[in-house]
């Protein structure tokens, strides 16, 4: 057995032919000829998902149609939020996109109202300022 590790081929990876090209030796990258604004792709879950709630899917058959715990499907739908994709929920039905604005603004309404009573209920608490030993 030889003692001496194998060099990496010169070839280019298949994949890699369309990021970066040669031209008398020196590499040219395609990121400098492209736009700043990206082509957003949709995310994973947003693929699963209709517009409109008569559409939603409830998290158990996300679960089911991801094959992810249901912990990582609500993660992965609050990343996709993060990122702008506008996954939308309700008590009854699940998750779906937007099928009008005014479905947006049901949602943030309903989020806003959410976190108030999130926000009460700490400072309630907190105000408490009891606990057990």
């Amino acid at each position: 057995m030889s003692r001496h590790k194998k060099s990496r081929p010169s070839v280019t990876a298949p994949g890699r032919q369309a990021e970066t090209g040669t031209c008398d030796r020196a590499s040219i990258s395609t990121e400098q000829f492209t736009t700043r604004e990206r082509v957003r792709q949709p995310g994973k879950i947003e693929r699963l998902l209709s517009p409109g709630a008569e559409n939603a899917l409830p998290l158990r058959h996300l679960v089911k149609l991801t094959g992810l715990p249901a912990r990582q499907v609500r993660q992965l739908i609050q990343a996709e939020r993060l990122r702008g994709i506008p996954i939308l929920a309700d008590n009854h039905s699940g998750y779906f996109l937007p099928g009008s604005p005014r479905d947006v603004e049901e949602f943030a309404r309903s989020m806003r109202h959410r976190a108030e009573e999130i926000i009460r209920a700490a400072n309630a608490v907190q105000r408490g300022g009891k606990y057990i030993e």
